[in-house]
């Protein structure tokens, strides 16, 4: 009817646009992993889960009267729970890090005015301000914990950071060994001594004993005459990939001041085999399986402290990539029945024979199986012609020659 003015009536659409907003924005932040710190609960829930110490009552109080700190903290948390590289893991932990040290260092403020406060309402009601309700109330508010429910749902599929507090100081203190019937083997925490042209490097030292009397019960080991062998970079890397199963065997020489000494481990019967040589002496030990778990720790401990942007995927694709897909180690069948090795059984008209129609082709064999050892033959062989040589046979010529000699090696020698 004219003269009645209808009732302004909302659009619906308005009301489908602001609820598609709100589920794009969710959408958004369920898309990012983005995780929200709001409680202490949250704080120390991002912290237990990347092995970081919770903060506790008195620690809380602390940032409490410390509000820029506090924010600092909070920054810092976020940024760990939010962040998906080992980078930015590993700023956030050492902004958390630091953030706490100067908490700790920092002076405790009084406490008694909010708790006069608190007190005031109970005693003296009349003369407490009307405006000092809201400000204690969302104190309050913020302090308490909010119920599990109410925080957002986390994502399990957040990563770890691994924390490392050891010194250099620390390191001799880190080892593992494995001990054998007739010998025994260390791996322990290391770092090469500076020189005047190059600083120390992270690295292994593996040291290795005989077994003082085998009849024996407990079995003692001979530690003061040890052999002692520590890696270098290659070897390093190489006898990590040993562990990581990416490389069948190594072998490297030329250790000690005399360059009398050498070590070759090679994966067998579920474990590793590791033989250490030196002039007139050899021990093997066999490396089980929960002996490799430990080891390999350490290794990778020290290849990620001197490469620390380093994280577990980068250093496993690496090692899969420089040694998985290398000619000697893409067979794991029985060795060739054409090495160098069965010309020198053969006689000299037949190794030189063989020698004539293998060429270029056995060089090159023979170097690529060789590869990770450029300082000299692999443990199984002759060290004079290259011959595979029999375990019996070369443990007695180690004892006796001090090196891995064939039997007419050994008798050229007489």
């Amino acid at each position: 009817m004219p003269g009645i003015r209808k009732k302004a009536v909302r659009p619906k659409n308005c009301d489908i646009l602001l609820f598609v907003q709100a589920k794009v924005g969710v959408a958004l932040m369920e898309a990012q992993n983005v995780v929200s710190i709001r409680t202490l609960r949250d704080i120390n829930e991002v912290l237990v889960e990347n092995n970081l110490k919770e903060i506790d009552g008195e620690e809380h109080r602390r940032f409490r009267t410390h509000s820029e700190l506090s924010a600092t903290l909070r920054r810092a948390v976020v940024l760990l729970a939010n962040s998906h590289t080992a980078r930015d893991k590993v700023l956030a932990v050492q902004q958390i890090r630091q953030v706490r040290e100067r908490i700790a260092k920092a002076p405790v403020e009084a406490q008694s005015a909010p708790a006069a406060e608190r007190a005031t309402p109970a005693t003296t009601p009349a003369t407490e301000p009307a405006a000092a309700a809201p400000r204690t109330t969302s104190v309050t508010s913020r302090s308490r914990v909010e119920p599990a429910t109410l925080r957002e749902p986390r994502t399990p599929d957040r990563v770890v950071l691994a924390t490392d507090t050891v010194t250099d100081a620390d390191l001799r203190y880190i080892s593992h060994c494995a001990y054998g019937a007739k010998a025994a083997l260390s791996m322990a925490l290391a770092k090469s001594k500076e020189s005047d042209n190059r600083p120390g490097f992270y690295t292994i030292l593996m040291e290795g004993a005989d077994v003082v009397d085998p009849q024996a019960r407990p079995r003692i080991y001979d530690w003061q005459n040890r052999i002692s062998i520590m890696f270098t970079k290659a070897e390093l890397v190489a006898v990590a990939a040993v562990f990581y199963g990416y490389l069948r065997e190594c072998s490297f020489s030329s250790h000690g001041p005399a360059h009398d000494k050498g070590f070759f481990l090679e994966r067998k019967d579920g474990g590793i085999i590791a033989r250490m040589n030196a002039t007139g002496r050899s021990l093997t030990v066999k490396i089980a399986a929960p002996d490799m778990v430990y080891m390999g720790g350490l290794l990778t401990r020290q290849i990620r402290a001197e490469y620390p942007w380093l994280d577990n995927e980068a250093l496993t694709g690496l090692l899969r990539g420089a040694f998985a897909a290398t000619p000697p180690l893409a067979n794991d069948g029985p060795r060739s029945a054409t090495q160098p090795g069965s010309a020198a059984r053969e006689g000299n008209g037949a190794r030189q024979g063989n020698a004539a129609r293998q060429g270029n082709a056995a060089r090159q064999g023979n170097a690529a199986r060789q590869g990770n050892a450029p300082r000299g033959p692999l443990a199984d062989q002759c060290a004079s012609c290259g011959a595979d040589v029999d375990q019996r046979v070369r443990d007695y010529s180690q004892q006796k020659y001090g090196q891995t000699l064939c039997l007419p090696c050994q008798k050229q020698r007489h």
